[in-house]
């Protein structure tokens, strides 16, 4: 792993010839004559013919030696044996030129090997030895130290996609040392046996990486993670993954402390939020899970039962400052984050006895009440639907845009809402499918629907399949799905029409539901969530910021879109920094489609409003 080398690196032959009895002087060795003569003046014991002079019956200076297999041997020798600058060739087997003592390859010399592995550089006994450069048949290079023939010592290997700078023993990395990879990885520490191996850093991006203790290529014991996305562990790790005792941060700057099992906490430990915010007790993959206290920055209390980050089992409050109806605790059993609450449940049960026996009628006479259309002008006709009642926030947002257009924009007698809330069962007509579908059959047999316009606007939670959540706590109730609205937008007959979506992924209901002569306004891109959906809040972030900042002293829904878009980026923003979020940011980005047609239309229908009234006059509902 991570580019070892392996040990058996080319080794070189010695070359040691034995005496023998010579006769006859043919001259000096190297170039003597232009063609070797045909009769030796020795023949070694291994049936080497030698051409060369002779003293003492031993070869002496420059001479050649020649077997019957082909290699061949051309230098200096000394009594005897190759000693001085030669040239060993065996055949396209072994090459070497450079220098002998005493018959092997000692001192500086070239060798090239059968494979065209090429060597430069200090020899010793036949071996590589001390400095030199090893450029192998698979393209790897080696420059630095050898020690019997393997790299020892410092020394730089590079190959196709790797570079290795530092000390070697045996052939492999061991001790100091700093690896590049060419996927851009560094590792820089210590080696042994050519694996990772004790202190060292391993850079995996310009953003992640990680330090500490390093065992057989693997990242085990102590150290640090600093991830791509800005999260950060410092701890015991095993096998890259935290396991042990640690100390987490996330991307958002949350704490997290206690012992760690395979990458998550699942024991008892502690957070600590960058808001202010702190949980002591029992997880389970990384989630408060189990018995455990919880405070936020706030100063609220919990203590009880946890289960996948929420209120789960037995517990208790204990509120910092008492609530707006005097309470300073809730104590019970809690579900899901909320607490069981029997009167909330006695409410549900009255909710749906009261629809099933007194809706129809509810519907039926708010659908009657329609006035019809006023000749000689364009009448605008307003439906709001608040889908989802298990938040007040879409109930609020639909009462505010009810009384804002029957005051600005004429739609007094013309305007309607079906309302899904725990408060309005008894008084308003709920929001379901069916009553959607009559309610713009309604309309539209009230209005010109060739000459007046509909305003449709639709608020809830959205899914990523693009349908409109329509809940009522106690029932269930079937979903409005995007393809559904704009079969009963089709159905109606109704020509000109301004649809406004606020939901999660409401730019899905745009394709479904666009044509020339309709304008269609989503809260958000097709796959992103939009914000503000709290049951506390008095509107969402879109409902706020297009109906309520920017509708008044608008001269069109296209200004005030623009607008409005540009309201949500900047509320988006101020809550990412307030939440110490890093990374790529999310923002719902709100979506348009209009054409020239319905522009001008709604330009020419705009021009009969004489009065609009300034923002912040209408306040919504409890």
């Amino acid at each position: 792993m991570h580019g070892v080398i392996s040990s058996k690196l080319p080794q070189t032959r010695v070359f040691v010839l034995a005496t023998a009895i010579f006769a006859g002087f043919m001259g000096s060795g190297i170039g003597l004559a232009s063609a070797t003569p045909s009769t030796p003046d020795a023949v070694t014991a291994d049936g080497g013919r030698y051409y060369g002079p002779l003293v003492d019956n031993k070869r002496q200076g420059k001479g050649r030696v020649e077997w019957a297999n082909g290699d061949i041997y051309e230098g200096n020798f000394d009594k005897g044996l190759f000693s001085g600058k030669g040239k060993y060739t065996s055949g396209a087997n072994f090459l070497y030129e450079g220098e002998y003592k005493a018959g092997s390859r000692t001192g500086q010399g070239r060798s090239v090997d059968a494979t065209g592995s090429v060597y430069v550089g200090h020899f010793l006994n036949g071996e590589f030895d001390g400095q030199g450069k090893l450029t192998s048949q698979d393209g790897s290079v080696y420059e630095g130290s050898f020690a019997k023939g393997l790299f020892n010592g410092t020394g730089k290997w590079t190959s196709k996609d790797q570079e290795y700078t530092g000390e070697f023993k045996n052939g492999q990395f061991s001790g100091k040392g700093k690896l590049k990879s060419g996927n851009g990885r560094i590792y820089t520490g210590t080696f042994a046996n050519g694996h990772f191996q004790g202190q060292g850093r391993y850079d995996i991006s310009a953003k992640e990486y990680y330090a500490g203790e390093f065992d057989n290529d693997d990242f085990t014991g102590h150290g640090i993670h600093q991830a791509q996305d800005g999260s950060r562990h410092v701890g015991t790790f095993k096998k890259w993954i935290a396991d042990g005792p640690g100390r987490k941060t996330d991307r958002a700057g949350n704490i997290y402390e206690g012992v760690f099992d395979d990458g998550d906490l699942n024991r008892p430990g502690r957070y600590i939020g960058k808001d202010g915010s702190r949980y002591e007790g029992e997880f389970d993959g990384g989630k408060f899970d189990g018995m455990g206290i919880y405070r936020n920055a706030e100063g609220d209390e919990y203590k009880g039962g946890f289960s996948y980050n929420l209120f789960d089992g037995g517990g208790i409050v204990t509120y910092a400052a008492p609530q707006k109806d005097g309470r300073s605790k809730d104590i019970g059993i809690w579900r899901y984050g909320k607490l069981d609450n029997p009167v909330a449940a006695k409410l549900a049960k009255i909710n749906i006895e009261t629809a099933l026996y007194g809706q129809r009628a509810m519907l039926d006479k708010t659908l009657a009440a329609i006035a019809p259309h006023q000749p000689g002008k364009i009448n605008l006709y307003l439906l709001a639907v608040a889908g989802d009642g298990s938040q007040e926030v879409f109930r609020r947002e639909t009462e505010f845009v009810h009384k804002q257009f029957d005051r600005d924009f004429g739609t007094q007698g013309r305007s309607m809402v079906l309302v899904n809330s725990r408060n309005t069962v008894a008084e308003q007509p709920m929001a379901t499918v069916t009553s959607i579908r009559e309610s713009l059959n309604a309309i539209a047999a009230k209005m010109d629907k060739e000459n007046d316009i509909l305003f449709l606007y639709l608020t809830s939670h959205g899914s990523q399949n693009h349908e409109l959540s329509l809940a009522q706590n106690g029932m269930s109730l079937r979903n409005l799905e995007a393809k559904e609205l704009g079969k009963l937008l089709v159905e109606s007959g109704i020509r000109w029409k301004v649809v406004v979506v606020s939901a999660c992924y409401a730019g899905g209901f745009i394709d479904p539901l666009k044509d020339d002569h309709t304008m269609v306004i989503a809260a958000a891109r097709s796959d992103r969530t939009s914000f503000g959906c709290a049951d506390d809040n008095d509107f969402t972030y879109f409902g706020e910021a297009f109906f309520q900042k920017s509708l008044p002293g608008s001269a069109s829904f296209e200004e005030a879109f623009n607008k409005a878009k540009t309201l949500v980026a900047t509320w988006e923003n101020d809550d990412i920094k307030a939440a110490g979020k890093g990374g790529e940011v999310l923002h719902s980005e709100p979506q348009i489609h209009h054409t020239s047609q319905i522009d001008q239309y709604l330009k020419k229908w705009r021009a009969q409003i004489t009065t609009v009234a300034p923002a912040g006059k209408l306040a919504p509902t409890l």
